[in-house]
């Protein structure tokens, strides 16, 4: 049984995955440039703690785009 379903994007997700791999890649470049230019006057816990920070900024942010998102996909329902 092949049957082809409509399956909509639901709206607002394009811009979302757009900031969520801005977001990654931001962090990315932050951890280069840091470790590269800024860590070396920071003991080795210190540069860890601050990297920790940056994925945790980051994670705070996606998590509460995408967690928006779905919340307002479940009361659209």
């Amino acid at each position: 049984m092949n049957q082809v379903e409509d399956q909509e994007t639901p709206p607002g997700v394009a811009s979302r995955v757009i900031v969520s791999i801005i977001v990654f890649f931001g962090l990315l470049i932050f951890s280069i440039i840091y470790v590269a230019f800024f860590a070396s006057s920071f003991s080795l816990f210190q540069q860890i703690a601050v990297i920790l920070v940056a994925l945790l900024v980051g994670i705070v942010i996606l998590g509460v785009m995408w967690t928006s998102w779905s919340i307002n996909l479940i009361k659209k329902s």
